[in-house]
C-alpha cells in the first residue's frame, strides 16, 4: 500500500508541475500584454497630447500681433496697373490689427509719381528680410537713381554743358522688435539707419551712414514716437503734390525756398529731432516735431551741441560753415543758422480727395552774412530773427478714358519778422499746381508749374549777365531795384518696366526776374543748376534750363 502511495505521488508530481508551469507561462503571458497595451495608450496619449500642444500654439500665434506689411518706399500712391489706396503722406501707414505704425524710409512720399515708382515687394528676396530671435525682423532697402543731364544755366560764359548726377540714392537698415509676446500688445521698439550713396559723385561727409533719416522710437496704439533726424512733418505734407522730386524740375527750385538759391530751407531734414506720428483716423493724420537749438551763441552763430555743421544746411553747402578753424564754428554759422524748431501737420485723405496744411517756424535765424558794403551800398538790419512758413492745399484724383488723372495744388506763404524792408528777401507767397496723367499700364506723363512772388526787398548785389555791358566789368547792381519774382516749368514722362525698374525723361526750366537767382535741382537732385559764372559770382535774372533722363532701381 506504502508503495502504490509512492508511486501515486510520483506520477502526480509531474502534473502538479507541468500545471504550475503552465499557469505561471499564462501569467506571464497576461502580464506582458498588459504592458503591450499599456503602451499603446501611452502612444496614443502623446499623439493626442501633441495635436492638443499644435492646435494650442496656433492659438497662441494668432493671439499675438504679428509686425506690419512693410513699404518699400516713400511714395504715397502705387502707379498702374494695379492702383491700392494711398498711403498716408507723413510715411506712416497704420495697422489696425497690429494696432502699430511702420515708418518707411526715402527723401519724399510720392503719390502718382510720373518720376517715382510705386511702393512694391522685394523682386529678389535674399537677405531683404529676416528674423534676428523670436520677435524682431530686420529689412535691407535701397534705392538708385542716376541721370544724364544737358543744361544751360543762362550766363554768359557757360553755355550748353552735358553731366552726370546721382539723385536720392540711398541705402537703409529698418529694425522692428515686437513688444506684444512680452506682455505689451501693439507696442514695438524700431530703429532705422539710412545714408546717400553717392552713386556717380566722390562721397563726402553727407554720404556717411546715418546720414539721412534715422531714428530710434516706440511704436503703439496710439501713435510713435521717435528721436533722431528726420524730414520735417512741414517737408512731407506736399512731399506727394511733387511728381518730379529729385530731378531737375524738383519743385523746391521755388517752393520752401525763401533765398531763391540752392538750398530750400522749408524742406528740410532736420537733425536732433524728436517727433510724434498719429494713426490715420477716418482718412485724418497729424504729425509733429521738435528741435531744440542747443547752440553755444546766443545769436546762434555757432555749431549746435553735438553737430559740426551750421543747422538747417548740409556738410560743405552753403551756409555750413565749412571749413572752420574752430571745433565750435565761432561765428561761422551766419547765414541761416537757427534756434529752436517746431514743425506741425494735419493730412486729410478719403477716395480720390486729399487735403493738408502745415507750419513750421525757425527761432532767431541768423541771417548777419547778408550784411555789409556789398559793392554798392551799405546793407544792415537783417540781423537775427524768426522765420516761419506755412501752407494748405489738396488734391483730387480723376479716373478718365486713358487712366487715372491726379491733380494736386497749394499755396505757402514764406515769412521772416522785424528785418529791413527792403532788404528782406525771404518774406514773399508762392503757388504750386502739378498733374499726373496715367495710360496704359506703364506710361505716365506730368506738368507742373510753381511761382514765387515778388518779395519787399533783397540784399544781394549781383553781377550783370554781359560784364562788358557795364563798365568796369566787374560792376554790380543792387537786386531790390528790380523784380525777383520767378516761374518754373517742368515736363516729363516716366515707363515703368515693372514695380521697381523705370527709365524716365524730364524737362524744366525756370524764367525770372532781373533781381532773382533761383537754381533747378534746389533739393535731392545730384546737384543745382545756378546762374553763377566762372567766377562763381552769382548772376541775376538768368533763364536755366535742361533735360534729364534716367533709370531708377528700388528694392
Amino acid at each position: 500500500m506504502r508503495d502504490m502511495s509512492k508511486v501515486y505521488l510520483a506520477g502526480a508530481a509531474p502534473a502538479v508541475l507541468s500545471l504550475f508551469l503552465m499557469s505561471s507561462q499564462a501569467a506571464a503571458q497576461a502580464t506582458l500584454d498588459d504592458v503591450v497595451k499599456r503602451l499603446d495608450a501611452l502612444e496614443k496619449s502623446n499623439e493626442k497630447l501633441k495635436k492638443e500642444n499644435d492646435e494650442l500654439r496656433k492659438r497662441v500665434n494668432a493671439a499675438t500681433p504679428k509686425a506690419p506689411a512693410k513699404v518699400e518706399t516713400t511714395r504715397s500712391e502705387p502707379i498702374p496697373p494695379a492702383p491700392v489706396g494711398p498711403t498716408p503722406v507723413f510715411e506712416t501707414t497704420y495697422q489696425p490689427t497690429a494696432g502699430v505704425l511702420v515708418t518707411p524710409a526715402g527723401e519724399r512720399p510720392q503719390a502718382n509719381p510720373v518720376l517715382h515708382e510705386a511702393a512694391a515687394p522685394s523682386p529678389g528676396g535674399g537677405l531683404k528680410d529676416f528674423r534676428i530671435g523670436d520677435n524682431t525682423t530686420v529689412t535691407l532697402y535701397g534705392r538708385a537713381d542716376v541721370s544724364f543731364d544737358y543744361f544751360n544755366v543762362g550766363v554768359f560764359d557757360q553755355g550748353w554743358k552735358s553731366a552726370i548726377a546721382s539723385n536720392t540714392s540711398y541705402f537703409g537698415v529698418r529694425a522692428r522688435h515686437n513688444l506684444g509676446p512680452y506682455g505689451y500688445p501693439g507696442f514695438a521698439v524700431v530703429l532705422q539707419y539710412e545714408e546717400l550713396v553717392e552713386v556717380s559723385a566722390t562721397p563726402t561727409e553727407r554720404a556717411a551712414f546715418g546720414s539721412r533719416d534715422s531714428f530710434i522710437g516706440i511704436e503703439s496704439p496710439i501713435g510713435a514716437l521717435k528721436v533722431g533726424k528726420s524730414d520735417t512733418p512741414y517737408k512731407k505734407a506736399t512731399a506727394a503734390f511733387d511728381p518730379f522730386a529729385s530731378t531737375i524740375g524738383d519743385y523746391n527750385a521755388i517752393m520752401g525756398n525763401t533765398g531763391g538759391d540752392n538750398r530750400a530751407e522749408f524742406d528740410w531734414r532736420m537733425s536732433h529731432s524728436i517727433w510724434y506720428e498719429s494713426p490715420n483716423v477716418h482718412g485724418f493724420q497729424f504729425s509733429a516735431l521738435y528741435s531744440p537749438g542747443q547752440n553755444y551763441a546766443t545769436d546762434n552763430s555757432d555749431f549746435a551741441y553735438g553737430e559740426f555743421n551750421c543747422t538747417g544746411s548740409t556738410p560743405r553747402g552753403s551756409g555750413s560753415g565749412f571749413p572752420s578753424g574752430s571745433p565750435i564754428g565761432v561765428g561761422a554759422c551766419n547765414d541761416g543758422n537757427f534756434g529752436n524748431a517746431a514743425s506741425a501737420a494735419l493730412l486729410y485723405r478719403q477716395g480720390p480727395f486729399t487735403a493738408m496744411g502745415a507750419y513750421e517756424w525757425h527761432e532767431n535765424v541768423n541771417r548777419t552774412g547778408d550784411e555789409g558794403f556789398n559793392g554798392f551800398q551799405s546793407v544792415s538790419g537783417i540781423g537775427v530773427h524768426n522765420e516761419w512758413a506755412a501752407k494748405v492745399g489738396g488734391g483730387y484724383r480723376i479716373n478718365d478714358p486713358l487712366g487715372p488723372l491726379q491733380l494736386y495744388g497749394y499755396y505757402e506763404w514764406l515769412r521772416r519778422e522785424n528785418t529791413t524792408a527792403e532788404f528782406n528777401e525771404r518774406s514773399r507767397d508762392g503757388w504750386y499746381l502739378s498733374a499726373t496723367q496715367y495710360a496704359g499700364n506703364h506710361w505716365s506723363f506730368s506738368a507742373a508749374w510753381a511761382h514765387a512772388g515778388n518779395t519787399p526787398g533783397n540784399p544781394a548785389a549781383l553781377s550783370p549777365n554781359d560784364p562788358s555791358a557795364l563798365p568796369p566789368a566787374s560792376a554790380t547792381f543792387q537786386a531790390n531795384l528790380f523784380s525777383d519774382a520767378a516761374n518754373m516749368y517742368a515736363l516729363g514722362t516716366r515707363y515703368n518696366f515693372n514695380q521697381w525698374a523705370s527709365w524716365y525723361l524730364v524737362g524744366a526750366e525756370i524764367t525770372q526776374g532781373q533781381g532773382a537767382h533761383y537754381c533747378l535741382g534746389a533739393s535731392g537732385h545730384g546737384y543745382q543748376l545756378c546762374s553763377r559764372d566762372a567766377n562763381n559770382d552769382t548772376i541775376g535774372g538768368a533763364t536755366i534750363k535742361g533735360v534729364s533722363t534716367g533709370l531708377t532701381f528700388t528694392f
